[in-house]
């Protein structure tokens, strides 16, 4: 479980470093960097997305999974348990000044970066299959200056999310030799496409363009693969 433990002390080291270093790095700097992140979530969405093989289950996931993440608050949930961690964290001048909504904008783009990205859950699936932590430990370098750049800004609560993170890229990658063999390339195909939408949901949120509940749509990321497997038994 090497990969999982590395992504997590790279996040919490980058968390605390931003949040302790917020004043060093100058608002416009920080701005100018997230949007290249920004652009680069975007790219990520599309290559992703253009993996898929059939938009239909992806499409049925997305709508079943974004119902079910607002029935349950689980955006509502998450920011919450942010703004009540919050309090133990000492935020700079700038994170501070930081209207909510930025914040919770902010928050939700990292829920999905750092823990349902399409790189952590095919990296640790790949771990899991092939012992292989290569995937893994590359998107650990990309989260360190993620974590720190967006702790800079919004504070050392970036850190908290190395819970879901690690539990997530964990239980993944002890399930994996169990799930591998009922999965086949169309249903992990599609997989990616709902994860590349997801992200893109999370670049738009990021720029500003649109309030996408990209935490709520990650229910659907548990719904694409059966709901895929059904669709190509019902078109046989």
């Amino acid at each position: 479980m090497l990969g999982p433990i590395v992504n997590s002390a790279c996040i919490v080291f980058g968390a605390l470093t931003g949040s302790l270093c917020g004043r060093i790095i100058s608002p416009e700097f920080n701005k100018k960097i997230i949007l290249v992140f920004s652009c680069i979530t975007m790219g990520i969405g599309v290559s992703m997305t253009a993996k898929g093989n059939s938009l239909p289950p992806v499409v049925i996931a997305l709508l079943l999974g974004t119902l079910m993440g607002e029935a349950c608050r689980i955006e509502a949930g998450a920011m919450r348990l942010a703004f009540r961690v919050v309090g133990f964290f000492r935020r700079g001048k700038t994170a501070a000044a930081l209207p909510e909504q930025a914040f919770r904008d902010q928050f939700a783009v990292l829920t999905v970066l750092f823990c349902v990205s399409g790189l952590g859950i095919m990296g640790s699936m790949n771990e899991g299959m092939t012992g292989d932590p290569s995937l893994l430990l590359i998107k650990s370098l990309l989260d360190l200056p993620t974590a720190l750049l967006f702790a800079a800004n919004i504070g050392g609560v970036v850190a908290v999310l190395v819970v879901p993170q690690f539990l997530i890229q964990a239980a993944i990658l002890l399930l994996a030799t169990s799930v591998a063999p009922l999965t086949t390339p169309a249903m992990f195909a599609d997989f990616s496409a709902c994860g590349g939408i997801i992200m893109l949901g999370a670049a738009l949120r990021q720029f500003g363009l649109a309030p996408v509940p990209v935490i709520s749509m990650i229910p659907a990321l548990f719904l694409v693969m059966p709901i895929s497997a059904f669709w190509v038994r019902l078109l046989a």
